[in-house]
């Protein structure tokens, strides 16, 4: 859809789940993870929604994540035993390479705009944290530590900040820290949940979410402060999982 919310188009028709949608730094192509083989695989396509090709062959995969460059593709796999691990791929799908390797889930990859980093959420610690890692899986650093969830880690466009959500107050609400993991900031304060997903816009002004706010799952987009939350979609459905184009 625009990023207003209008002109809503519709790229997948499967019987299948397909999510994890995530734009390619050029704006040509579009990864996405389905269940359209009978096991969740990622796939790329066309940005029109044409042309799909699946990337993992016979191994579970699933949320894609574009290198800056757009050469490589990182992703969430258990094609190497039970749990889940984080792996990169060229992006036309050649030499996975796994990354992390420990007995707990891994998982929400997000390379730094520069693309020397990637940052990842782990409960390796026992809870769900957000961690940062060299893009050749080295140097795996804890970001914050605290007995809640803090999931979805997103680099803000200029790589000082970084978004993610938390249910560290009662509920999911979306939070900001610098990207060492200091000046923690909260951005939404409500009953509901805002677990549904979020998102920079390019320039860095602006962020889009899920939430359920208003009885079921929509995408509402506010300001980079927290400020002017605006509601975008208004169906009967839920709305999830928002990547914002280049």
């Amino acid at each position: 859809m625009d990023a207003d919310g209008s002109n809503l188009t519709r790229l997948t028709n499967e019987a299948a789940f397909d999510g994890d949608a995530e734009w390619s730094p050029d704006g040509s192509k579009i990864a996405f993870s389905s269940t359209r083989d009978g096991i969740q695989k990622v796939f790329v396509m066309n940005a029109d929604g044409t042309n799909v090709v699946a990337l993992t062959s016979t191994e579970h995969g699933n949320e894609p994540a574009w290198s800056p460059d757009g050469t490589m593709i990182a992703f969430v796999s258990q094609r190497d035993g039970p749990n889940d691990e984080i792996y990169v791929m060229n992006a036309d799908g050649t030499n996975p390479t796994r990354l992390t390797s420990t007995s707990s889930i891994e998982g929400s990859p997000d390379w730094s705009p520069d693309g020397t980093k990637i940052l990842f959420a782990s409960n390796r610690d026992g809870n769900y944290e957000i961690y940062v890692m060299d893009v050749n899986g080295a140097n795996q650093i804890r970001l914050n530590n605290n007995p809640a969830f803090d999931l979805g880690p997103a680099w803000s466009p200029d790589g000082t900040k970084i978004l993610f959500r938390s249910n560290r107050d009662g509920n999911y609400e979306i939070y900001l820290m610098n990207a060492d993991g200091s000046n923690l900031t909260r951005l939404t304060n409500n009953t509901a949940s805002e677990a549904g997903g979020h998102d920079w816009s390019p320039d860095g002004n602006k962020i889009m979410f899920s939430s359920n706010r208003d009885g079921n799952f929509e995408l509402y987009v506010m300001n980079a402060d927290g400020s002017n939350q605006t509601r975008l979609t208004n169906t009967l459905a839920d709305e999830f999982g928002p990547d914002w184009g280049p």
